[in-house]
C-alpha cells in the first residue's frame, strides 16, 4: 500500500514514534484533546516501524514544509485555540464488513501489509477465512501475523477506525461497533485447526521460537482430526448420528488404526459393516476431499465441546473418570 494513502493521525504517531518520549512531551499540549487521546491510542499499539515507512512519511512531511505548509513550532508553542463547538459523535468505525469478503478478496487487500496490521484485521474473520488467508501468505509472514494473533490482547476502538479509513474501498460503517476484538491462543489454534499441516508447523514453529509456553499452549488448545480418540464414547456417538456417512467414509479413508478402531467400537456391528461397504466403494479419492471431510467431523466435535455434550480428554486440564 502506498504510505500516503495513510491517514493523517497515523502518519503522526509513527513521526512522533520515530522522535520518542521527548518529541511526544512537547507536541502533544499542541494538540486538542481528542486529538491527544487518539495518538496516544495509536501509539500504545504500534510496534516496530519498517525504515522504508518511516523515510516516506518523513519525506512527505519534510515536502509539505517546504511547500509553504508550517512546520511545528516545538520551542515556544502558541497557546491551543479554543475547542470547537461539539458536534454529534461520530457512529465508530466498523470491521464487521471484512467477514463478507470472499478468502482470495480478503488476501489481495492485505497481503502487503504489516503483520500486525493483517493480525488485526484476521482476528475480525471466521477462523476458516483466517486460515485460507494465512495459507496464501509467505511463510516468514505466516509465523510473524500467527505470533501476533497469538499475543493479540486487544484491538482498541481508534485503531480499528484508521484500518478502516485505509481500507474505505472494501469496509463500510455499521451500527455495531467493533470496539476491541480480542485474538489469543484460542482463537490462533482454531485457525491452525483450518489449516493444512505443514503451513501450521511453519507458525508453530516462529510462535515457539518467541515463546514456548504459547506454543504448547496453543497445541494443547488445537483439535486434530487424530485426536478423536480422546473423545469420550457417548460424545462420539452423538457426533456419529449427526454426520452424514458419506463424510464419515471419506474422512477414515486416511485415518490411523487407532481412529478407525475407535469409530467403530462406538458404532453398531450392522452399521460399521456398512460403513465399511461404503468405503470400499468410494474407491480413490482427492486427497482434499478427505481433509475437508475431516474438518467436518472435528469442526461439529468442536463446537459440540463448547455446548457442553461431550469430553475431550486433557483439554482445558480434564481427565475422563469412568
Amino acid at each position: 500500500m502506498d504510505p500516503k494513502r495513510l491517514p493523517g493521525s497515523l502518519k503522526a504517531a509513527i513521526l512522533v514514534h520515530a522522535g520518542g518520549k521527548r518529541v511526544a512531551q512537547r507536541l502533544f499540549p499542541l494538540l486538542e484533546e481528542g486529538e491527544r487521546t487518539l495518538l496516544q491510542e495509536l501509539l500504545s499499539q504500534m510496534e516496530e516501524v519498517s525504515p522504508d515507512l518511516l523515510e516516506s512519511v518523513a519525506k512527505e512531511f519534510v515536502q509539505l514544509c517546504e511547500g509553504g505548509g508550517a512546520p511545528l513550532q516545538i520551542e515556544n508553542p502558541e497557546p491551543p485555540p479554543p475547542p470547537k463547538p461539539k458536534r454529534p459523535p461520530r457512529k465508530p468505525a466498523d470491521l464487521s464488513a471484512l467477514k463478507s469478503l470472499e478468502p482470495d478478496h480478503l488476501f489481495e487487500l492485505i497481503r502487503d501489509e504489516h503483520p500486525q496490521t493483517i493480525a488485526m484485521i484476521l482476528v475480525h474473520v471466521a477462523p476458516e477465512v483466517a486460515s485460507e488467508v494465512l495459507a496464501e501468505l509467505s511463510d516468514e509472514t505466516r509465523g510473524e501475523v500467527g505470533y501476533r494473533i497469538a499475543t493479540l490482547d486487544k484491538v482498541g476502538s481508534a485503531m480499528v477506525e484508521e484500518i478502516a479509513k485505509v481500507f474505505d474501498e472494501a469496509l463500510y460503517e455499521s451500527d455495531d461497533a467493533m470496539n476491541t476484538v480480542k485474538g489469543g491462543a484460542d482463537l490462533m489454534a482454531n485457525i491452525l485447526n483450518e489449516l493444512d499441516g505443514f503451513s501450521g508447523e511453519v507458525i508453530l514453529e516462529k510462535i515457539d521460537e518467541y515463546s514456548e509456553e504459547l506454543a504448547a499452549a496453543i497445541k494443547q488448545k488445537m483439535f486434530t482430526f487424530d485426536d478423536i480418540v480422546l473423545v469420550d464414547n457417548m460424545g462420539l456417538q452423538k457426533v456419529l448420528r449427526r454426520v452424514e456417512s458419506q463424510e464419515l467414509a471419506k474422512a477414515l479413508k486416511a485415518a490411523s488404526r487407532d481412529v478407525k478402531e475407535k469409530i467403530f467400537s462406538n458404532m453398531s456391528e450392522r452399521a460399521g459393516e456398512m460403513l465399511k461397504e461404503e468405503i470400499e466403494m468410494l474407491g480413490a479419492v482427492r486427497m482434499k476431499d478427505v481433509e475437508d471431510a475431516q474438518s467436518i467431523i472435528t469442526r461439529a466435535i468442536q463446537e459440540m465441546e463448547e455446548q457442553g455434550e461431550l469430553v475431550i480428554a486433557g483439554r482445558r486440564g480434564e481427565e475422563l473418570i469412568v
